[in-house]
């Protein structure tokens, strides 16, 4: 009778156990669940909104002082620079939107106190179908400065 007792006893420890552990599993299940719908709605709703890709660029002979983000080399054929209402070329002479057209890849550097909808703005005005956005830099904004633009 007493080895009854201690079997019961052990039945219902192991089903304890099997209970917790499956309470763990699903708790588990439904906490990645979760997850993956919000990253899932975020991502579609990134993309219905035209998504501006922001780039960080920096001259070759100047360190950088942030160390986040992947920083590319641009070609100065490909930098257009929307400063004060116009488009400029890399050597900062006025370039008509309308002469771009033809061109693959053009990296937009903005001012960084230029507005999303102004910048949304002079994006699409470029008809280019590979727009990289970018921020100038305090180098680029000084020379921009002293030149009167």
């Amino acid at each position: 009778m007493s080895d009854t007792t201690q079997t019961n006893a052990m039945a219902e420890i192991a089903l304890a156990l099997a209970m917790g552990f499956f309470s763990i599993m699903v708790l588990t299940m439904v906490s990645m669940g979760s997850g993956m719908v919000s990253s899932a709605q975020a991502t579609k709703s990134a993309i219905e909104e035209n998504p501006i890709q922001i780039a960080k660029t920096a001259p070759k002979d100047s360190p950088t002082t942030e160390k986040t983000g992947k920083q590319t080399q641009v070609k100065s054929e490909e930098l257009i620079v929307f400063y004060n209402g116009q488009y400029l070329d890399h050597s900062l002479k006025a370039v008509s939107p309308t002469t771009l057209q033809g061109r693959d890849k053009v990296v937009l550097a903005v001012s960084p106190d230029l507005s999303m909808s102004q910048t949304m703005t002079a994006r699409n005005e470029l008809s280019v179908g590979d727009i990289t956005v970018v921020m100038l830099d305090q180098n680029w904004l000084t020379r921009l400065q002293e030149m009167g633009r």
